[in-house]
């Protein structure tokens, strides 16, 4: 297989601040709705990558794409998505594409250590729009105060130690030989405490020790391997797992890994074609384990 070629720096930049505009988007959507589910910060993320699907010159001689395919929630894959975001990055010289990488990834929120989140479950699709209507003099009033408060001892309570998913994960690596990451979305900065109602435009500031972040499912996994079965982690512990510099504290940024680790070859598998299993599996079947592609190209034209 083909290693992705040397990309000039302009390409990394511009990748860069494509995913770190991304994550930043997200975070703002934490800050307003505190309590939103984490499949719909999956859909703010695919949707703000959407803007940059017009082919841009980066460099003379160089041009990045960002395509979207969006399938919407799976959980069709014993009752959940292995990933829910497949990242792809193809390589092209002209016409020809010269090496193909992939990296899945599998979001999980943080949650409010004070505050609940609005879960979706079937009974939201099964009574649909009816859900939204006022339900008569027991709706409480939008004025009512309430606050979501984020701590570095908040978990993400829907990553838990040796249940089915986090099994199969496991499974499927081994199965398949690629490999899975987990998309951590916190708050911008923590410790944060956001509250209802809102009075003030969002301002997140410079950039904090949260954020969208990027860990390998299998050094997660190493890292709780001493906790009991249905232990969630924190983000205060991820973050001594992996490191507390810049582009490690609870995880790679979003952006870093992208640009810096996808995009060098430091992180995600090569493969071959669309076609071999492990891939067509995976992004080629409506019941495939995944709920949104995202490809990267990056062509080199011209003589």
């Amino acid at each position: 297989m083909n290693k992705l070629p040397a990309f000039p720096p302009e390409v990394h930049r511009y990748v860069s601040a494509i995913f770190r505009s991304a994550n930043r988007r997200v975070c703002e959507k934490i800050a307003r709705v505190p309590n939103c589910s984490e499949p719909s910060l999956d859909l703010t993320l695919v949707e703000h990558l959407s803007q940059f699907s017009g082919p841009r010159v980066v460099a003379p001689g160089w041009a990045v794409r960002i395509d979207i395919h969006y399938l919407g929630g799976l959980r069709h894959f014993h009752g959940w998505e292995i990933a829910d975001i497949g990242l792809l990055v193809f390589a092209k010289q002209g016409s020809s594409v010269v090496a193909k990488k992939t990296a899945l990834l599998q979001s999980k929120r943080l949650y409010p250590s004070t505050g609940g989140i609005a879960e979706e479950a079937a009974e939201d699709y099964y009574i649909g729009f009816g859900g939204l209507l006022p339900s008569g003099g027991t709706a409480k009033s939008l004025a009512l105060g309430h606050s979501f408060q984020f701590k570095e001892s908040s978990k993400y309570k829907a990553l838990k130690v040796g249940d089915d998913q986090y099994k199969a994960i496991q499974s499927y690596e081994e199965k398949h030989k690629l490999d899975v990451h987990y998309l951590l979305y916190n708050p911008w900065s923590l410790d944060a405490t956001y509250t209802y109602p809102l009075t003030s435009a969002v301002k997140l500031g410079a950039s904090g020790n949260g954020g969208c972040r990027v860990v390998q499912a299998k050094s997660l996994r190493t890292g709780l391997s001493p906790k009991a079965r249905g232990y969630s982690p924190s983000f205060g512990e991820v973050g001594n797992f992996f490191g507390k510099g810049a582009n490690l504290q609870a995880g790679w940024r979003l952006e870093h890994f992208v640009s810096k680790l996808l995009l060098k070859c430091k992180e995600g598998n090569l493969f071959e074609s669309l076609d071999q299993e492990n891939v067509f599996a995976l992004f080629n079947r409506r019941s495939g384990p995944i709920a949104a592609a995202v490809a990267v190209t990056v062509e080199q034209f011209g003589d």
